[in-house]
């Protein structure tokens, strides 16, 4: 049975200008309020401040957290290199507890912000607190969805080798590497499977001509096979950058939108609905 009392936090630094699919993200969290929380750290915020029960917003600078990195961990972050914060969130419990009560999460994760979000309590292996990672990835951790035992935290900062990935220019997605999942392993076994979280991922469903709905919490993708299946969260970085990628802000307002290469839109119409099925042929 699932500990409906366990309480997991999300920590997320993002440097630069929210994105235009943040309102979504955003909206998708709020609905896992209470046993989900997650705190965005962004330089171009002036104030704290709650964005919703699930989200909360927190001014923090880049040069912040190289000030942090040196004072509370003895690390040299090396310049301002936007990619290597994949790595360097992994270090933000060390340089936020206290200022932030996270203590009082069982466990502490990473994510992204190119996706939305279901029910993720349901999405939980039965008894998580007998884990040392739960992630959305076979056998390895996850850059979209990890999550850590908080009382294994310590593993990483003690880890011999942390500075050797956390101080190179260049990235080398220790974020998502077995030798991660080992680290923090220690006493308790990791719980790495994409089927439930990210169903995307697994043998015979299109991880390409693939889309999403969004219904009031709960997200369902439709791929090109005739799939049907719940996700924990649907992660659309292929389609992000596009110019094609355009976002209906009405739909925010609804309580029914789908995601798809073309964009997120509202669903409000049959005509809607076709766009997003003969995306799939395309």
């Amino acid at each position: 049975m699932l500990d409906l009392q366990l309480k997991s936090a999300f920590l997320v630094p993002f440097f630069g200008e929210l994105p235009v699919y943040f309102p979504f993200w955003a909206k998708s969290c709020e609905l896992n309020h209470p046993n989900f929380h997650w705190f965005v750290y962004n330089d171009r915020i002036t104030e704290s401040k709650a964005l919703n029960p699930a989200v909360t917003l927190i001014p923090y600078k880049f040069g912040e957290m190289v000030a942090d990195f040196k004072q509370r961990l003895d690390i040299n972050i090396p310049g301002r290199s936007l990619r290597r914060v994949c790595d360097y969130r992994l270090m933000f419990y060390f340089l936020r507890n206290g200022k932030e009560d996270l203590d009082c999460y069982d466990f502490i994760g990473f994510t992204d912000m190119d996706l939305v979000y279901g029910r993720l309590l349901g999405c939980m292996p039965e008894k998580m607190e007998c884990y040392s990672m739960i992630s959305a990835d076979n056998d390895r951790p996850c850059g979209p969805f990890t999550l850590i035992k908080r009382l294994e935290m310590h593993s990483l900062k003690e880890y011999q080798y942390i500075k050797k990935h956390m101080e190179p220019q260049e990235h080398r997605a220790f974020d998502e590497s077995k030798e991660l999942m080992q680290v923090v392993s220690g006493n308790l076994p990791p719980y790495c499977r994409a089927d439930l979280l990210q169903p995307t991922m697994t043998k015979g469903v299109s991880n390409t001509k693939v889309y999403a709905i969004w219904e009031k919490g709960k997200v369902t993708i439709y791929d090109i096979y005739c799939n049907r299946l719940e996700a924990g969260f649907f992660h659309f970085s292929r389609y992000k950058d596009k110019k094609r990628f355009v976002i209906d802000t009405d739909a925010l307002r609804r309580d029914r939108w789908g995601i798809y290469k073309f964009g997120i839109t509202r669903l409000a119409s049959r005509w809607h609905r076709t766009k997003m099925n003969l995306s799939l042929l395309i």
